[in-house]
């Protein structure tokens, strides 16, 4: 039965897209996620509620222009259908084309979900979604992964963005660097507390408070 047991955890853990990573960023007096205690690990495997739909002609942008354009940024999933990325926006998607998304912001099974996960193929580019200094860019952020975290000025506010789950060796950004929106700070990967190659991004109003990526990124991208 032990075997029996083995083989299907094996089984799933190669067969799904991404699983949602779990949080170690708390608030100012709280306790820090301990991860190595399982009641502290979020994990959540979606592959069914991922956002993907096939590629078509939307604006300027043709299904030739995507394809090229993905390819050139190592994106092997990819749709317009999703989100459009306009590369003239002061502020942009994680991606340079549009991509699918697993889990997004809110709670899992009594535990919060502070991101939302992009799955747009293990090496894709991930790019500052505007410009800023990095403040942290490591090999070992914990639950994490290769982690890069960006702070930026939007409207007078400080407001951080954090990409997590970063192939190990990949990152092209180190704290202290001015990054300019749509610079390649590192790719995709699978490090940390995660079980498929996807991007767990954050966007931390102030610096500190986790707030929904997904609808902040649609109202700042629209320019």
């Amino acid at each position: 039965m032990s075997v029996l047991g083995l083989v299907a955890m094996l089984t799933v853990g190669m067969t799904v897209d991404a699983e949602a990573l779990p949080h170690e960023h708390t608030e100012p007096g709280t306790t820090p996620v301990d991860s190595s205690r399982p009641e502290d690990i979020q994990a959540y495997v979606t592959p069914e509620q991922t956002q993907a739909t096939p590629i078509i002609t939307r604006d300027s942008y043709s299904t030739a222009t995507l394809v090229d354009l993905a390819g050139n940024e190592g994106i092997t999933n990819y749709s317009s259908a999703v989100f459009t990325n306009n590369p003239d926006c002061t502020i942009q998607w994680p991606y340079a084309v549009g991509v699918p998304m697993t889990y997004g912001f809110g709670m899992r099974d009594g535990k919060m979900h502070e991101g939302t996960d992009f799955v747009p193929g293990a090496g894709a580019h991930i790019q500052a979604i505007a410009d800023g200094v990095v403040s942290t860019s490591t090999e070992n952020g914990g639950a994490y992964g290769v982690t890069v975290v960006i702070n930026h000025l939007v409207d007078g506010q400080l407001v951080s963005t954090r990409y997590a789950h970063m192939e190990y060796g990949s990152r092209q950004v180190e704290a202290g660097d001015t990054v300019s929106v749509g610079q390649y700070v590192g790719r995709t990967g699978n490090t940390g507390r995660s079980f498929g190659a996807h991007l767990h991004l954050e966007v931390l109003k102030d610096g500190t408070t986790a707030i929904d990526p997904l609808p902040w990124l649609k109202e700042h991208s629209a320019c």
